[in-house]
């Protein structure tokens, strides 16, 4: 239960945080010329993310370790000069968004993992408890079987 109120404060916090990062984004883009405000703003952006969480940061270099981040041609994207300058943040920040969700999703399958292979070391541990538990019981009972029988 604690957990789970933790992780509403935490979903909360980090809520909080992101609506101030976009209302700054936003201010920023109407203050600066359309180039540099859209490359500081998203640098700015992606770099508060990065601090936001501890717990974010650290999950994000677990994946990073497990998968292959793609290259940064791959990242590169062709610009439409016809296209206005909040198209184009709004179309970064949902960019932005989708790889903050699939490493979301990466993370979570990976601490699906680490929670199946704890269930299934707690299941073997509990069955040799309960072999060591059955083979004691069936001492005892052979001991009381011989005790009765003198």
């Amino acid at each position: 239960m604690g957990f789970t109120r933790g992780v509403a404060r935490n979903l909360a916090s980090l809520r909080i945080i992101l609506h101030t990062r976009v209302e700054n984004f936003c201010d920023k883009i109407g203050n600066e010329p359309e180039e540099a405000q859209m490359e500081a703003a998203l640098a700015e952006m992606e770099e508060s993310l990065q601090e936001s969480s501890p717990l974010l940061q650290q999950a994000r270099q677990e994946v990073r370790r497990r998968i292959q981040r793609p290259s940064v041609t791959a990242c590169l994207e062709v610009q439409n000069p016809e296209e206005s300058i909040w198209a184009r943040a709004l179309r970064r920040f949902q960019g932005m968004l989708r790889r903050l969700q699939q490493r979301c999703w990466d993370v979570l399958t990976w601490l699906q993992e680490k929670a199946a292979a704890c269930l299934e070391a707690v299941c073997s541990a509990v069955k040799a408890l309960w072999g060591v538990l059955t083979d004691f019981c069936s001492s005892v009972g052979q001991l009381f079987r011989n005790l009765i029988q003198v």
